[in-house]
């Protein structure tokens, strides 16, 4: 209960104040978080060392960065339910749409294989509203009030979610229909992975992104939303990676080599934006169970 009365109030703060003054807060609350949870601080300041190979007292005073650009995410994630197309012409730029559109005239479904850098939940959003069919997969939040809060602030401007422990039969019934499905590809939260070479060193990579464009023959098509400056965006779509000729290949095989490629995408996409990438844990720490490849 409190974490949701924190939430609510942040939604507030964030709706009644303008979008300068309620960034502004935002800042000043996650540099308190910055000085006072060490751990997390020195977690991500760990994961920053690893992408960028920095020392790591310069890597700490990149963590604040990851913090405020938190902060920055969690503002534009409450005020959601307010955002126009006008917003959306006005602080977004958008580059590649045209991916999407050519996987989308060849009658198949897409997936948007993104990952937590930036502002995901705003860019499915954002399709919705542009008037693309999309789904989106997501982890459950463990407290009911508060998966009910997330849940209406991703769907309300059309965008369909789809809970990780339902998605199997929910996301190739998507693609199925040739809509569009997105996918975070750099957390691995069933414990069923791959474990992957992820910037130098063994990480769980989710099998999902792979395994549906198998079951499907659906295109994955590398997405994100990552922040230009304090106000505005830029969607970006990159060149979809197709299922090549697989004869010979047996299934493990076939998803290892989309992974492969996906993973160089977001390694390359983390390493242009190491401060947006909004990750608080101990990143390289693959699963028990995870899938050795």
């Amino acid at each position: 209960m409190f974490f949701y009365i924190l939430y609510r109030i942040g939604y507030f703060l964030a709706n009644v104040l303008s979008l300068e003054l309620a960034y502004s807060l935002a800042k000043r609350v996650t540099d308190v978080q910055y000085f006072f949870s060490k751990k997390d601080r020195e977690t991500v300041a760990q994961n920053l060392s690893i992408i960028t190979k920095k020392d790591i007292n310069e890597c700490r005073k990149l963590a604040r960065r990851v913090f405020r650009n938190f902060g920055l995410y969690l503002v534009d994630f409450f005020r959601m339910s307010n955002l126009s197309v006008e917003d959306i012409e006005k602080r977004i730029k958008i580059e590649g749409i045209e991916n999407i559109d050519e996987v989308l005239k060849q009658n198949k479904g897409g997936i948007i294989l993104t990952c937590h850098i930036g502002n995901w939940e705003m860019g499915g959003v954002v399709m919705a509203m542009l008037g693309y069919d999309i789904s989106a997969v997501v982890l459950n939040h463990k407290h009911k009030n508060i998966n009910d809060f997330f849940i209406k602030q991703r769907e309300e401007k059309g965008m369909k979610v789809i809970p990780i422990d339902h998605s199997m039969k929910r996301c190739v019934s998507a693609l199925r229909k040739k809509g569009l499905l997105a996918i975070a590809g750099d957390r691995d939260f069933t414990n069923n992975g791959i474990v992957m070479d992820f910037f130098g060193m063994p990480a769980s990579i989710p099998k999902g992104p792979a395994m549906f464009a198998l079951k499907t023959n659906s295109p994955i098509i590398p997405g994100v939303l990552v922040r230009q400056d304090s106000f505005n965006y830029k969607l970006i779509f990159d060149t979809p990676i197709e299922l090549k000729e697989t004869s010979g290949m047996d299934k493990d095989e076939i998803i290892k080599e989309i992974s492969k490629k996906f993973v160089s995408i977001m390694e390359k996409t983390i390493s242009a934006y190491p401060d947006q990438w909004l990750i608080f844990r101990k990143f390289w720490e693959a699963p028990v169970d995870a899938l050795v490849l």
